[in-house]
């Protein structure tokens, strides 16, 4: 395919379909047409100062968002308070489709947690990390467990749990292959890396937050006229923690408003008019992702992870909220006009509910191979009778990823090339009648963004290795002047020395050899 190092584009029941979501997710981010809006805020004084928002939300027409604030006096009054209660229910116990969502939400990608989670199962330090349950069995000892935790650092949280009824959520799906994912016994944070003790801490909470009460908010809702126009402010004070005292992940801030009356003066401090546009759709986390290939029944709880790793190893997508190349795009839309049925989900959730179904003895596995063959069959009969037209739109697809920019000598496009020597670097696609050329890193997977530089008009890249930040390194032509101007700069300053070369007289001190006529 021509790719650089390694990298060679594949195709698969469950890796093309995951891979046709993100192409088409960023589809519709493409197409779509941002909507300008006016949102209106008033900043309200009683003794503490708090702000209000317009109950209209949005407005769509300037004009009227203007008139409205026109019209505003300086002064309001509180046209209803109503008070409640809200409450959150402890969260179920982590099947593996949890776990990494919860892993990627701490910042550790789908295959570094279940690497990670590998290595504590191994070490007898959590439960087995390939699970569907969501039930702990009658068999676990859960009083056990939490007892084991009263001489470590979780001890405070142990000793809580054990002074109350010990009755744990149960999720919708309960199996009898391996309970969902709990801790097993316990381990100094000194004995882990930092990656590893999060994810062990993770487990830990998340079994110990399965057990505790409801958390409870006390909410209040308040609606303040001023010169006949409704505005709404809403607050929510943390009552009792519950099981967010164990499980403290992404906890939401106290809303405090002042003491209010209805009936209640208050003073208008200031009135902002704020512009804004209506955003398309986010792109998918892999944590979210993982979520909608188990609802779409791609792939299993053992290999979701490594299908997205895949796809990453393949430069397909880089990023995370994730973001497809332009080779992405080639394929997914060389697939679906020539072999769409392979990047549809249809063909591989009936082939898991088949397994499922052999499990239960409803068919037979012969009746599945058959039926899988045959299916692939098709496939393969499609990608066969159009590999010609596969392989030229793949073709156009990997050279825009490789596109930089314009020459500024010659106009035509600076592309990622590769020397005889398999170094790599950016040449002129106009080569040799142009010889221009820029230095790229020797290591990492070269990624190719969408911001431009302003003053080359090159794409910004970012280097990225496996398990490491990645490089930004911007403008690949700034980059490389910057680099140069850094080089002069030690020279002038000595930092560099330029290597001396001396020629010394080598007098001759040759030993005569006897030799015998």
């Amino acid at each position: 395919s021509g790719r650089l190092g390694d990298k060679f584009l594949s195709v698969g029941r469950v890796q093309s379909p995951t891979l046709a979501i993100i192409v088409n997710r960023e589809k519709e981010r493409e197409t779509f047409i941002s909507v300008p809006y006016w949102e209106l805020y008033a900043t309200l004084i009683n003794g503490g100062e708090f702000e209000a928002q317009h109950k209209k939300g949005r407005f769509l027409d300037q004009a009227e968002a203007e008139a409205t604030r026109a019209k505003l006096g300086k002064t309001g009054t509180v046209k209803s308070i109503i008070l409640g209660k809200r409450s959150e229910k402890p969260p179920m116990p982590f099947n593996t489709t949890e776990f990494l969502r919860a892993a990627s939400a701490i910042g550790i990608s789908p295959s570094n947690a279940m690497r990670i989670a590998e290595f504590l199962y191994v070490n007898g330090y959590i439960s087995y990390p390939r699970t569907d349950n969501t039930v702990y069995p009658e068999t676990l000892d859960m009083k056990g467990i939490i007892e084991s935790f009263l001489n470590t650092e979780f001890k405070e949280y142990a000793q809580k749990l054990l002074s109350g009824k010990l009755q744990p959520t149960r999720g919708k799906k309960e199996t009898t292959d391996h309970p969902p994912i709990h801790p097993a016994t316990p381990v100094k944070r000194s004995q882990l890396k930092d990656d590893e003790w999060k994810l062990y801490e993770l487990v830990v909470r998340r079994f110990f937050a399965t057990f505790a009460g409801e958390t409870l908010w006390e909410t209040m809702a308040v609606t303040v006229d001023i010169s006949g126009e409704d505005f709404g402010a809403n607050g929510a004070r943390l009552m009792e923690p519950g099981w967010r005292w164990y499980y403290s992940y992404n906890l939401p801030e106290d809303r405090i408003l002042p003491k209010l009356a209805e009936g209640q003066s208050l003073t208008v401090k200031e009135v902002n008019l704020v512009g804004k546009e209506t955003q398309p759709p986010s792109r998918y986390g892999q944590g979210h992702l993982i979520k909608i290939m188990e609802d779409l029944g791609l792939g299993t709880k053992s290999t979701r992870h490594e299908i997205i790793s895949k796809l990453y190893s393949r430069a397909y997508v880089h990023g995370n909220p994730i973001q497809p190349t332009k080779t992405a795009f080639a394929v997914v839309e060389a697939l679906e006009k020539y072999a769409s049925t392979i990047t549809k989900p249809d063909m591989t959730s009936k082939l898991e509910k088949d397994m499922d179904e052999i499990s239960e003895g409803k068919i037979t596995e012969d009746f599945v191979v058959r039926e899988s063959r045959d299916m692939l069959g098709e496939v393969f009969k499609d990608m066969t009778k159009n590999k010609d037209l596969i392989s030229e739109a793949l073709r156009n697809g990997l050279y825009e990823d490789r596109v930089i920019g314009t020459c500024q000598k010659c106009s035509s496009d600076l592309i990622i090339r590769k020397s005889k020597k398999g170094s790599r670097f950016i040449g002129c696609s106009g080569y040799p009648n142009c010889d221009f050329t820029l230095p790229l890193p020797k290591i990492g997977q070269i990624v190719v963004t969408e911001k431009q530089c302003s003053d080359h008009g090159l794409f910004h890249i970012k280097i990225v290795n496996k398990g490491k930040r990645p490089w930004e390194i911007g403008c690949p032509h700034c980059n490389f002047n910057e680099w140069q101007k850094k080089i002069e700069e030690e020279k002038k300053n000595g930092l560099i020395k330029e290597p001396k070369i001396e020629v010394k007289e080598v007098k001759s001190n040759k030993t005569k050899r006897n030799s015998s006529k």
